[in-house]
């Protein structure tokens, strides 16, 4: 079981129904949804500096979730920013759109009901 399939088995259902070019579409179309709501646009580059770009927002997150006087939900945000650019890599680069889709869900805030949020 793979981690979307275990935290929102409907989208997996409904994305193991479509075929593989539907599926990259939707990916991608994830994370596209991802940055708006984040605030962030689509990084320009190459897969290794678009990657090297998640790990500056991974480590700024785990910063502030280290930062006893960071702002209650500046962890959160930049945990938010971290997944949406995550979600663009994977969808860009070739990674599983189930992957990308997982990643793009977690920017979104783990909405209940991610099938819709997704325009699934």
């Amino acid at each position: 079981m793979d981690r979307l399939e275990h935290q929102w088995p409907d989208v997996a259902k409904a994305l193991d129904s479509l075929g593989v070019a539907q599926q990259k579409q939707v990916a991608v179309r994830a994370a596209v949804i991802a940055l708006e709501a984040v605030g962030q646009t689509a990084p320009d580059g190459d897969e290794q500096a678009v990657t090297a770009e998640v790990e500056r927002l991974d480590l700024l997150a785990w910063d502030i979730q280290d930062n006893e006087a960071a702002a209650p939900d500046a962890y959160a945000a930049a945990f938010r920013r971290a997944r949406a650019v995550n979600a663009y890599v994977l969808a860009r680069f070739g990674g599983r759109p189930a992957d990308a889709i997982f990643e793009a869900l977690h920017a979104l805030g783990a909405p209940v009901d991610a099938g819709r949020a997704l325009g699934l």
